[in-house]
């Protein structure tokens, strides 16, 4: 029965290893399938432009976008050129407007979202296959974590962590490896006396 119970945890554990795999190697390498995929997909917001509600280095979870649920203050995640240079950055902000009077919707959106307050709208305009995902959840300074464990220090410090706790388990092992072999030979010794 033990036996039965270590295998379903080693398929188990593997199983979670494998898609834990599968995500980031498709997070990585095809990251316009990821929310497709998996349902969600994080970001970490890098510019001040959504604060006070999402600061910097928080962490926004999309998940996939619907335009038929879509309404005038919802967050997007979208790719825009926001620097018109031709290359796409991923942005996320506020739905301003919706326009679907087109072929293709068009989205603008905004930084800021408050209903008291005139908002001025973004100056790019979004087609709904540039829309990435709407938000779902977020998470606050979990980017700092995200930057320390990315960077050259971060795996340095991971690394020596690994080899640390490895050697302190294989020690621990041995430890109790001869603890149980003098306890072998103490039951020896004793029963030889009797």
């Amino acid at each position: 029965m033990k036996n039965i119970i270590e295998n379903i945890k080693l398929v188990i554990s593997m199983a979670i290893i494998g898609v834990l795999l599968l995500y980031i190697g498709t997070l990585l390498f095809m990251p316009e399938l990821t929310i497709k995929i998996f349902r969600f997909q994080p970001y970490i917001i890098v510019t001040e432009s959504m604060e006070p509600v999402f600061n910097v280095n928080d962490m926004i979870i999309a998940t996939p976008f619907d335009i038929e649920e879509a309404e005038v203050g919802d967050v997007i995640t979208f790719k825009a050129d926001i620097d018109y240079n031709g290359s796409k950055e991923i942005v996320t902000h506020y739905i301003y407007e919706i326009d679907d009077s087109e072929s293709e919707t068009i989205i603008r959106t905004n930084r800021h979202f408050n209903a008291d307050v005139t908002v001025t709208p973004d100056t790019w305009l979004i087609p709904e296959s540039d829309v990435i995902g709407s938000y779902s959840a977020h998470i606050p300074y979990i980017g700092y974590l995200i930057e320390f464990v990315t960077s050259i220090y971060g795996m340095v410090v991971i690394l020596i962590n690994v080899v640390v706790i490895t050697l302190i388990v294989r020690l621990n092992k041995q430890i109790k490896k001869r603890d149980e072999e003098l306890k072998g030979k103490i039951y020896l010794t004793d029963s030889d006396t009797e």
